[in-house]
């Protein structure tokens, strides 16, 4: 029987393989049934029949042991043959906890047909290695970021977006700062990237709106009407079923005028291209202004581009830092810009440094900067205190 087919027929019968045979491939039942046993000495002991539309096999490709049991066919069966590496590639790109929990099962699975058998054989223990130690530091870390959010040590920083043309501050991008009480303030990318990717980003996300809603007011009543707030929305978020009814809820309860507010994405939302696209007409139908974030860092492709509603496209600090001094860089900027405006889209530089980048990215279009060339990222205590109005001539000195 070859096993390079994808699918195979075996008869009434036949023995697919044995208790204590090396595993390579799965099986999905097309068609038949199969009995899945053990052996004990004279005497079969049933542990499961298998129908079409189940799977069997699996566990010894996962954890590399035997087959714990033998499968024979009840009836002519047609299966559809699952490799090593189509299994293992599905269950490595699953999250940790998911692995350990299949691994824990797995081995119960094991032990439980052994206590059955009554075999005398060592008992055998799946190895998880590092894995374990992984998963569980990852829940760890995330009960401790639940911890944070439950005592309030996430605090909201703003970093202001500057007009280049006057030197006015017109809004500013929001951005998550983590005050723990031991450590004091934990580095964005310590715990940022975890945060985006677990459960926890939602009623984290759910957070920092209301807490940038509830800041707006002041920012307001301090840097004019036309000041707008950038906020990030992960991929979770966005594409989380109750997020433009949070956003509408949290809009009439602080009375935050949709306008006012920048939603920023990153490219990678748009991997569920179509999903994504219906979102983001829905949020400019209802008055928020949308800005691509790190635009020509990720996926997007230029036919999404000109199908999203967005206004804004965020040029990425890698880009600005070396525009300068790179000839190759300065054309995919100024290319930037360009396309830019002929969509109808502003731009946002940010990570601007220096005072010749900031000439560079006017004299180019780009008049919305952002950067350490103004001002890092402030408590909003701190930032109102910034002048509405930078003057360049002393960051020149």
């Amino acid at each position: 029987m070859s096993l390079n087919n994808k699918q195979i027929t075996i008869k009434k019968g036949t023995i697919l393989f044995k208790q204590g045979d090396a595993g390579d491939c799965a099986y999905v039942v097309e068609s038949g049934e199969v009995l899945i046993y053990l052996d004990s000495g004279d005497s079969e002991i049933i542990i499961a029949q298998i129908n079409k539309g189940e799977i069997f096999g699996e566990m010894s490709l996962i954890d590399n042991l035997p087959r714990s049991a033998s499968v024979r066919a009840l009836s002519d069966t047609v299966l559809n043959v699952i490799t090593k590496n189509q299994l293992i590639q599905r269950f490595q790109s699953a999250d940790q906890i998911v692995q350990l929990l299949l691994k824990v099962m797995m081995n119960r699975v094991r032990k439980n047909n052994k206590s059955i058998s009554q075999a005398n054989s060592k008992e055998e223990v799946v190895d998880n290695g590092s894995g374990v130690f992984d998963a569980f530091e990852n829940i760890k870390f995330e009960n401790r970021l639940q911890e944070a959010l439950n005592n309030n040590e996430f605090e909201m920083f703003y970093q202001p977006i500057v007009n280049s043309t006057d030197h006015k501050i017109v809004g500013a991008e929001a951005l998550i700062r983590w005050n723990d009480p031991i450590r004091g303030y934990v580095s964005p990318d310590k715990f940022i990237d975890f945060l985006e990717s677990s459960p926890l980003m939602i009623s984290v996300g759910n957070w920092i709106f209301e807490k940038c809603f509830q800041d707006l007011k002041i920012l307001k009543n301090t840097f004019g009407p036309d000041f707008s707030l950038s906020i990030n929305v992960s991929g979770n978020q966005f594409t989380h079923e109750d997020f433009i009814m949070t956003l509408e809820q949290l809009s009439w309860k602080y009375r935050v005028d949709h306008k006012s507010i920048k939603l920023e994405v990153t490219e990678r939302v748009m991997t569920n291209s179509t999903l994504a696209l219906e979102i983001l007409r829905s949020c400019k139908e209802k008055g928020f202004q949308l800005s691509i974030d790190d635009f020509g860092t990720g996926y997007s492709s230029l036919q999404y581009l000109s199908q999203m509603p967005i206004q804004y496209l965020k040029i990425d600090k890698s880009f600005v830092s070396q525009m300068s001094e790179n000839g190759k860089v300065y054309a995919v900027v100024n290319s930037m810009i360009f396309m830019a405006e002929a969509l109808g889209m502003e731009i946002i530089a940010e990570g601007v440094e220096t005072v010749e980048e900031s000439q560079l990215l006017t004299q180019l279009g780009a008049h919305l900067i952002q950067g350490w060339l103004y001002s890092k990222a402030l408590p909003l205590h701190q930032f109102i205190k910034l002048s509405p109005f930078f003057n360049l001539v002393k960051k020149t000195a």
